[in-house]
């Protein structure tokens, strides 16, 4: 892969750039915890492409929780805002390619189903926040990741068409909407989406198992 071939890279964040798909894993367990109730089996899968706002809305109609959709949120968010800040890092390699991205004249953006004050937080955290040059959120767009409009609103935003911008992505909704999107796309492995790793592959341009195979 050359990324001189692109003018802008368009990253997801958790489970792409962040290594932090074990927080939200914690945060279940405690959220449901709470209730008296373990992490119902297949709920990670269903809820995997959804925005916040939808997975609390699921969440509070399908296990009957007394707390409004707001409050789900906000307590999902006070569970990771201290991970995301403290303990939360980038993936290996991924600082390093950022920069290189930047050196070439590439614009930076992600996309993430993400909750805004989590996303600023870690990537200050990481000193890479004013690498971006603008942001896009799932919840923006009112449709999840096996759409490809969180993509097309964060190329828009860099003033540039599909064609000119390589999407990063670890989960494989991503990965075909991206290319439904008309982008290119590179597969990044993650722990948690590891059993897809084939399929990934299948759809993908490219595929790393980490960014410093790209430095």
């Amino acid at each position: 892969m050359d990324i001189k071939n692109f003018k802008g890279v368009i990253f997801d964040l958790d489970g792409t750039l962040l290594d932090s798909m074990n927080v939200w894993h914690q945060v279940d367990i405690e959220f449901f915890k709470r209730r008296g109730m373990e992490v119902p089996k297949g709920y990670k899968k269903v809820i995997s492409k959804m925005p916040f706002t939808a997975i609390a809305e699921y969440t509070k109609g399908k296990y009957n929780i007394k707390e409004s959709a707001k409050e789900i949120i906000e307590e999902w968010h006070t569970l990771a805002l201290e991970e995301y800040k403290y303990n939360v890092k980038l993936k290996d390699g991924a600082k390093k390619f950022i920069e290189k991205c930047k050196a070439n004249g590439l614009k930076c953006t992600y996309a993430t189903a993400s909750a805004d004050i989590l996303c600023d937080t870690v990537l200050k955290a990481n000193n890479v926040y004013e690498y971006f040059d603008s942001k896009a959120y799932v919840y923006e767009v009112d449709k999840d990741k096996s759409e490809p409009y969180v993509y097309l609103l964060a190329a828009e935003r860099l003033n540039l068409n599909p064609q000119e911008c390589i999407v990063f992505e670890d989960i494989i909704e991503g990965v075909k909407s991206a290319k439904k999107g008309g982008f290119t796309v590179c597969g990044v492995y993650d722990d948690s989406s590891a059993k897809d790793e084939k399929e990934i592959r299948e759809f993908a341009d490219y595929y790393i198992s980490s960014f410093s195979e790209l430095l």
